[in-house]
């Protein structure tokens, strides 16, 4: 059965406040607003394609057309059929990927005393924070999914080589293990990044050797920029790096009269640039969790940040079970008042070749 750990219980004394001294008859005011301490910004989630499983429903499986057959799928007859018949396709890329929402709970006790003899309103900050940290969880998430994709596969045998996620790295690095210090994001990066997207040729790396995959076995899907956007994520340690750069902030369209998403800083080369917190990062000498190239194991030198570029509601998916539900109830036998949210959820690939990775150094 799934239960609510309460981890700690919250008393009059956990939301007091640091002491101070005061006198009698020099009157002290509390303002009853709070400060909050800096939000990380949000912003992977609303990229995913996402949807809802009905009630009573435990999968939910979103089909998809695996690659379109194009011109060199399906077969043509070249003159009009008289003894026999037209040359028929087999339709046989379609498919379906499954999600299944695994649930998480989460919740605050509040001591009914510490609500009426503290100056703020207790109940609505608890909200705030339940309902920040199950927003944060889904977000990451969401780029956890993405970083966990399948990689493509090169094989010197052709027809074991598969199609997936691609990757480049800053500077002269052929993995994780041999980025450096100054092997930092540049604007041909993004250009690069965004023409393998683009491209129906996916590449691969192996043992340190990025190679063209055979277009006959693993042919990729061609992510044009509409009408779904191509998207860049960075973190603030890149952002900084972009905006030392003249060539990106000179060529960059910020505003105009297209929709800005949240986070977004800007357009480059019909890119949406958009700068969040949970963009993944391996400390320097750690070992990164994210799904890495064949041949690229061990740990990284310099701090690394995962930037990722996708195709927009077409690399990743969220489907929902239980959409977020905050609850406020009195627990009379301890004098407490109960916050708990529940939610049920699961991101996954939709495209793994709808993702190409951008491993750099912060600096």
């Amino acid at each position: 059965m799934k239960t609510i750990q309460e981890l700690a219980q919250t008393t009059q004394s956990d939301v007091r406040g640091t002491s101070f001294t005061a006198y009698a008859l020099s009157p002290v005011e509390f303002l009853k607003e709070i400060v909050d301490a800096a939000q990380k910004r949000l912003y992977f989630a609303q990229f995913a394609y996402t949807s809802t499983a009905p009630e009573g429903t435990k999968d939910v499986v979103i089909p998809k057309r695996s690659i379109f057959l194009g011109q060199s799928g399906v077969s043509y007859d070249v003159s009009e059929p008289t003894s026999s018949d037209i040359t028929w396709t087999t339709l046989n890329n379609l498919d379906g990927v499954t999600f299944t929402p695994a649930i998480v709970l989460s919740g605050i006790a509040i001591a009914n005393q510490a609500i009426h003899t503290n100056a703020l309103d207790l109940i609505n900050q608890a909200k705030e924070e339940l309902t920040y940290a199950i927003g944060d969880k889904v977000d990451y998430a969401v780029a956890q999914a993405i970083n966990n994709a399948t990689a493509a596969v090169y094989n010197a045998n052709p027809a074991l080589q598969t199609r997936g996620a691609q990757i480049i790295y800053g500077g002269d690095a052929t993995g994780d293990a041999t980025l450096a210090t100054g092997d930092t994001l540049t604007t041909d990066m993004i250009s690069n990044a965004k023409m393998r997207l683009m491209s129906a040729t996916c590449r691969a790396w192996a043992s340190g050797v990025e190679y063209d995959l055979s277009t006959t076995y693993a042919g990729k899907n061609s992510w044009m920029p509409t009408p779904e956007p191509i998207v860049l994520f960075i973190s603030p340690e890149q952002e900084n790096v972009l905006l030392k750069d003249s060539q990106f902030v000179n060529a960059s369209e910020y505003g105009n009269n297209e929709v800005v998403m949240n986070g977004e800083i800007g357009k480059y080369i019909g890119v949406k640039v958009v700068v969040t917190n949970n963009v993944e990062t391996t400390d320097a000498g750690g070992t990164p969790g994210w799904t890495r190239m064949a041949g690229d194991s061990g740990t990284v030198t310099p701090k690394v940040h995962r930037c990722v570029l996708i195709k927009a509601n077409k690399a990743i998916g969220l489907v929902y079970g239980r959409k977020p539900e905050l609850k406020v109830f009195p627990i009379n036998e301890r004098d407490q008042t109960g916050l708990t949210l529940v939610a049920s959820y699961q991101a996954k690939a939709i495209y793994d070749d709808a993702i190409v990775w951008i491993d750099v150094s912060d600096s």
